[in-house]
């Protein structure tokens, strides 16, 4: 009789959420208390202390591009406002491919408000240039001469 009374006490109780079923407080050996009080041990998140800050908020603009007509092979100065550090230049490209054959064109980021790039071969006519960032893109429509 004590035996049955002492499994119901046990069931209702459990039942009524005053007995727990089980202990939370599990000891892994080598892990620590429940594996909470485990120091980092590093790995891929590492990599984001080292990131660079970009200004997302800050978009980029195009005030000039020199010389212009350009032809292609020639060497250019996109000049603006809020191209952001290095580490968050993305590139230059030209067209809608950055090519006839999409090869990235060479750029040279000087500092915030300029980059050097040096025109891929594109067809002769009006033509796109455009700068990416981590703050977005801008573009400025020039003028590509034939060779």
């Amino acid at each position: 009789m004590k035996t049955t009374a002492a499994t119901l006490i046990m069931i209702f109780g459990a039942a009524l959420g005053f007995l727990p079923l089980a202990s939370a407080d599990v000891v892994i050996p080598g892990m620590g208390s429940g594996a909470y009080d485990v120091p980092s041990v590093g790995g891929p998140g590492d990599a984001v202390d080292k990131a660079p800050i970009c200004d997302n908020r800050s978009r980029p603009k195009i005030t000039k591009v020199a010389p212009d007509p350009m032809k292609p092979g020639d060497k250019v100065t996109i000049t603006g406002e809020s191209f952001g550090t290095k580490e968050c230049f993305h590139g230059v490209s030209f067209g809608s491919g950055g090519g006839m054959d999409g090869a990235k064109p060479s750029f040279k980021y000087v500092n915030e408000t300029t980059v050097e790039a040096t025109v891929p071969d594109l067809k002769p006519g009006l033509s796109r240039v455009n700068v990416v960032t981590g703050g977005g893109s801008a573009q400025a429509i020039i003028l590509i001469q034939a060779k």
